[in-house]
């Protein structure tokens, strides 16, 4: 979808609002925003995670990253 957004957030992050949070966040408010979560420390499963979205774990490739977008679409 050419109108697509993505955002992609690390679980820690600095401020009050963990990654995971904030995935919620714009999930709630931005529902056709498609969210990629990512963290080098930690995983996290599908139940962690709002509707489209995805987990990387890091290091990723991002073209890992673009074929998890084609298929959240």
């Amino acid at each position: 979808n050419p109108t697509s957004r993505v955002v992609r957030t690390d679980v820690q992050r600095p401020g009050a609002m963990d990654g995971v949070k904030l995935a919620h966040f714009v999930r709630d408010r931005y529902p056709a925003t498609l969210l990629v979560v990512a963290s080098g420390a930690r995983s996290l499963t599908a139940a962690e995670l709002p509707s489209r979205s995805m987990f990387v774990a890091k290091p990723f490739d991002p073209r890992f990253v673009l074929e998890g977008l084609d298929r959240l679409v």
